[in-house]
This record gives structure tokens, C-alpha cells and sequence, in this order.
């Protein structure tokens, strides 16, 4: 019983020894993982994670880090930990952004020196700008207002700040509020079997509002398989990382992953052409990459109205953006002519601009604006077709016309529901027949609504209204499914999703559970409501409940929105003789019930 407690302090000691060989050694192994943007399907940067040496019992870096901190070394080991991440990405020349740990209290230690990462960036030959300090939280962070301080430091040389592993510290979201950062990364545990889990779904949603407001872009990890990442993308989320792309490695391919290829791009809406990419299209020439700054110093001067030029190939492939400003601010810098003049435009770009295709909706384009770094917000972005350049867009252009859509498309939804109305509605149906996309037509219609409406007041049937259509909105795909409120207490669904019936069931579901809060306490002891009907005859009257009429559309060609809106609202009377709520399909000749003779299915409820 005595022995392991006599050679704890020789393991200790041993320990302590193996680590401070490691430190002057400098035996560490930086491993690189990408993190990938989903939509441009190419690499947006690298975290670098430091392993100790591969026959040490301090190869893991949790096992690593832990010592040193045990030891007070960790301030050591994180700076020799940068200075190897910086030199390998630097010779690697690996693209985009460089994503660097850093523990928050080493910020606040009195053996931390600032400066020295900078001094690293220089010496490596990297931009300040291609470096984010990665905030681990191991320890809890008590004074914000220390910390608030270091972080201004990092961002005062140039750096950017990252917030790791949001929903797993003591202090996440109060760190997340204090310090503003430019990119927060999501815990793992919040991605794993995202495509199964609605209260994961619903927290993300909520942390991507949180995030625009604050101006962060949101990073999710531990992305393991081909369907979380197709879940990531429907929620809006861009930049992702995990296994399913590359496992961390030294030497990692320069090639985007094979897995980025499999994904499918929400579909969006169909739109005319003011809805587009080309209505902003501005045709600004373009700059080989060969070309040398001097030159491009030169066609600035002569337009002052130039705010960027685009760097395109002799095959009109678009590789950069040069942007005035950050041009003119590096020419300014002591010795800037001298280090750069003549050197060629490429060593200056930004090589990672926003690309849009002319075809891509101006929504979709704003969505991804509002994701880039502060540093690039405002930047001009190329329009280019089938990935050949045609010209520049502008972000005020942009929100000039949004405005406009945003304006036309208000006085065409519901006032209520401000779900899309009438025209809306007959546009999208006509534009998905035409495109001969198998579809169902759903009229839903609310049973005993005027009753509930008379009894308790115009206020909580609106609220009823509202509750519906949020719940549709809930359970429908964003992408692949269309929700209209026609009037009154009439909706409409057009459902390109394949389990579209499952979705209803769970609307279905979920309203008759909603709706029973919108009744006082002796209603629903009683089980509806005593009142007169419309003929003037006292009776009883159950619960508020839903007609669902689905119609699977014909893929004939000549088939129109009219056409089919006829045969729904037949098949609407059929669904509401039924007790209670209802869905009924009608496939060609063929009617069936699908409720009340089906429950809904365990991973919807």
C-alpha cells in the first residue's frame, strides 16, 4: 500500500525532467487540421495542435499541457508551440488563415511577454492578418477586465481572436459578450448527431443570431460525418472542421478534401433576375497575376472610383482581389515602396475574396458577407459565371437592393404571420411545376377556428395563427420546402422534401399540444368549448384542429398553380369531414388517410 505513494515524487520529478528536455530540445510536433468552408468548397485555414514526442508519455497534448501548468511552464510551452506552428506553416505554405491556442490566463502571467508573437508572424514571412489566437479554456477567467486588455494588444498588431469550444467552459458566453471575438468555434458536443437532434438545431440557430449581432463568424468542430455537415449547411453555418475532412496531420494535401465534394448546396428559391447576382454586376477590368504593383498603384490613380481590382488568369479564373486600402496602408508603412513596387500584384491580394456565381440570390450573397472577418466586410466581391470572371459586385449595391426586395416582399406577405402571401405563393408553385420538381401541395385549414375565435377574442386567435405558422416553420425544410399564409386561417405548403409526410404528422403533433395552452382551465377539463354554431344552435365544439390536404402535383408539362389549386381545395372539404385533425394524400386516382391512422415518428417529437 505504500510503495506508489514513496515514487510519486520520482514520477513527479521524472516528469518534470521529460518536459523541461522537450522545452529546450524544442521537441515539438505541430500538427495541422483544416478548418473548410462549405460553400466555396475550399480550404478557409488550419488550427495547429502540438503534440510531444511520439515515444514520450507527453505526446498527448492534454497529458502535455497539463504538466506544464503543474509545473508553471506553461507560458514556455505555449510560446515554443507558436514558434513551431508559425515556421511549419510558413514552409508549407499552406493557404489561408493559421488558427493558434492560447490558454486565456497565460495572457494575464507576469512572465508573458507581448510582442513576441509578432515577432514570430514577421520572422516567418506571415501578415499579421493571417494569424487568429485560438482562447482555450482550461482555467476560469476572473478578471475580464485584464483580459479585455491582452486581447486589444493581439488585435492592436493585427491579429484576430477566435473563442474555442463555446458551450464547454466555465465562462463562454460572458468571455464570448466581453471580448467581441472575430470567430467563435461551437463544442463538439453540440455538432455530434446534429441531423437527429432538434434541441441542437434550435441552439445553433440561436448562437448564429447571437453571433451576427456581435459580428462573429461562427466555426462548428468535430464534424464526423456526411450528415451532420449537410445539417450545418441547411442551419447557415459555413466554416466547419473535424474528421470527416482530415484528421490532424503534419504534412496535410494543399488539395480541398474529397468530402467537400459530396455536398449539396441548399437549393434556394427561385428568383428573376432583379433577385440575382447579375443585377449587381459592375464591369471593372482585371489585372494578370503578373502584374506588378506599381502598376496597379498607377490604374488606381487614374480612377478614383476604383476600390478594387480583380486578379483573373489567362482563363478568366479569378484568383485575388487587390483592395485599394490595403494596398495604399502597406505602401505606407516604412520601406513599403521599396519592399514591394516592383514585385507582383499576387504578394499583396487577398486570396481568399468572395466569389459569387451571376446566378446566386442576393439573399444567399448576403448571408456570406455578413460571415466574412470584420477586416474584410465592406470588400468589393467578384461575379463571375460557371467560375469565369465577368465583373465586380458592391456591398452597397447590395443592401440598396435587398432594401428594395425586402420592401416589395412585405407588402406581398401576411400581416400577421408576415409568412409569404398570395403572389408569392402562385410564383414559387408555377416556377417549381415549370421546372417539373417532384413536389406535394399541402392546404392546411384549422377546424373550429371561428368558434374559438367568437369565445375568447381576435387577439388569442391571432396568436393561434402565429403559433401555427411558427410551428411550420419549425418542422418544414428551409430550403427544399415553401410555406404561404393565404388568409385567415388558411396556409399553404409546396414540399420538396422527401419525408415531407413525417414533417406534417409532426406539425400535426405538435399544434394539438401547442394549442390546448390558448384555452382556459375548465375548456380543456371539458374538452372543447359549449357555444352556438352558425345556425344558432348551442353545442359542443372539440379543440382547434388541422386539416391537412395533400395533393402530390402530376409532373405533366402544362400543369399551373391555378390548375392544382382547384383540385386541393376539393380535396380540402374531403379531409375536413374527418373527426379531428387530418392529413389525406391524394396520388393520381388514389385518396388515402394518413391521419388519424399514423403516428408520428419518434425523431420528430
Amino acid at each position: 500500500m505504500d510503495e506508489p505513494l514513496l515514487t510519486r515524487p520520482d514520477a513527479t520529478s521524472r516528469q518534470q525532467g521529460a518536459l523541461q528536455d522537450i522545452l529546450q530540445q524544442g521537441r515539438l510536433l505541430p500538427l495541422f487540421q483544416p478548418v473548410v468552408s462549405l460553400r466555396e468548397k475550399c480550404f478557409y485555414g488550419w488550427e495547429a495542435l502540438i503534440r510531444g514526442p511520439m515515444e514520450s508519455y507527453l505526446h498527448h497534448p492534454l497529458e502535455l499541457f497539463r504538466c506544464a501548468r503543474q509545473e508553471g511552464l506553461l507560458v514556455a510551452l505555449e510560446q515554443l508551440s507558436r514558434e513551431k506552428s508559425l515556421a511549419a506553416f510558413a514552409r508549407q505554405q499552406l493557404p489561408g488563415k493559421l488558427f493558434i491556442n492560447a490558454s486565456p490566463d497565460v495572457l494575464t502571467e507576469p512572465d508573458h511577454e507581448p510582442g513576441q508573437t509578432l515577432e514570430l508572424v514577421q520572422a516567418s514571412g506571415l501578415e499579421p492578418g493571417q494569424l487568429v489566437i485560438e482562447l482555450t479554456e482550461q482555467q476560469p477567467v476572473h478578471d475580464f477586465e485584464l483580459m479585455r486588455r491582452a486581447i486589444n494588444h493581439y488585435r492592436e498588431m493585427g491579429f484576430q481572436i477566435a473563442l474555442d469550444d463555446l458551450g464547454n467552459g466555465y465562462s463562454g458566453l460572458r468571455l464570448w459578450s466581453e471580448l467581441r471575438p472575430d470567430y467563435v468555434k461551437i463544442d463538439r458536443h453540440f455538432v455530434h448527431q446534429i441531423s437527429h437532434d432538434r434541441v441542437k438545431q434550435d441552439f445553433l440557430r440561436f448562437v448564429l443570431d447571437m453571433a451576427r449581432s456581435v459580428g462573429s463568424t461562427v466555426i462548428a468542430e468535430g464534424v464526423e460525418t456526411q450528415a451532420e455537415m449537410q445539417m450545418l449547411l441547411d442551419l447557415g453555418i459555413n466554416l466547419v472542421q473535424g474528421y470527416h475532412f482530415s484528421r490532424p496531420q503534419s504534412h496535410p494535401a494543399h488539395q480541398p478534401p474529397p468530402a467537400l465534394l459530396d455536398i449539396s448546396p441548399p437549393e434556394p428559391l427561385d428568383n428573376n433576375e432583379a433577385d440575382l447576382a447579375t443585377s449587381l454586376l459592375r464591369k471593372v477590368r482585371s489585372i494578370s497575376p503578373d502584374t506588378s504593383v506599381a502598376e496597379a498603384v498607377e490604374i488606381f490613380r487614374q480612377d478614383e472610383e476604383l476600390f478594387s481590382l480583380p486578379v483573373v488568369t489567362a482563363n478568366d479564373l479569378p484568383i485575388g482581389l487587390l483592395l485599394r486600402n490595403q494596398l495604399m496602408s502597406t505602401l505606407l508603412r516604412p520601406f513599403g515602396q521599396e519592399l514591394y513596387y516592383r514585385k507582383a500584384v499576387t504578394c499583396l491580394m487577398h486570396e481568399q475574396p468572395l466569389i459569387a456565381e451571376a446566378d446566386q440570390p442576393l439573399e444567399a450573397i448576403s448571408q456570406r458577407i455578413t460571415e466574412r472577418s470584420r477586416e474584410h466586410l465592406d470588400d468589393d466581391f467578384i461575379i463571375a459565371r460557371q467560375g469565369r470572371y465577368q465583373g465586380i459586385g458592391q456591398v452597397v449595391d447590395l443592401l440598396r437592393i435587398i432594401t428594395e426586395l425586402k420592401v416589395r416582399s412585405a407588402r406581398q406577405a401576411n400581416p400577421l404571420t408576415l409568412l409569404p402571401g398570395n403572389g408569392p405563393i402562385q410564383d414559387t408553385l408555377n416556377a417549381w411545376l415549370k421546372r417539373q420538381d417532384p413536389l406535394v401541395v399541402c392546404y392546411l385549414d384549422l377546424d373550429n377556428f371561428k368558434v374559438f375565435n367568437d369565445t375568447y377574442g381576435y387577439v388569442l386567435g391571432d396568436e393561434l395563427l402565429k403559433r401555427l405558422g411558427t410551428i411550420l416553420q419549425q418542422y418544414l425544410h428551409p430550403h427544399d420546402d415553401f410555406i404561404g399564409h393565404i388568409g385567415g386561417d388558411d396556409f399553404v405548403a409546396i414540399c420538396r422534401s422527401k419525408d415531407w409526410q413525417e414533417r406534417m404528422l409532426c406539425v400535426l403533433h405538435d399544434f394539438s399540444r401547442h394549442s390546448l395552452e390558448f384555452y382556459s382551465e375548465a375548456d380543456r377539463a371539458a374538452g372543447g368549448i359549449h357555444a352556438r354554431d352558425r345556425f344558432g344552435v348551442e353545442r359542443f365544439f372539440s379543440f382547434v384542429g388541422v386539416s391537412i390536404a395533400a395533393l402530390q402535383a402530376p409532373t405533366d408539362a402544362g400543369i399551373t398553380a391555378h390548375m392544382l389549386a382547384a383540385e386541393v381545395s376539393h380535396l380540402k372539404h374531403f379531409a375536413k369531414q374527418l373527426e379531428g385533425s387530418s392529413l389525406v394524400l391524394q396520388q393520381g386516382a388514389q385518396q388515402r388517410v394518413l391521419w388519424p391512422s399514423e403516428s408520428a415518428p419518434q425523431d420528430y417529437q
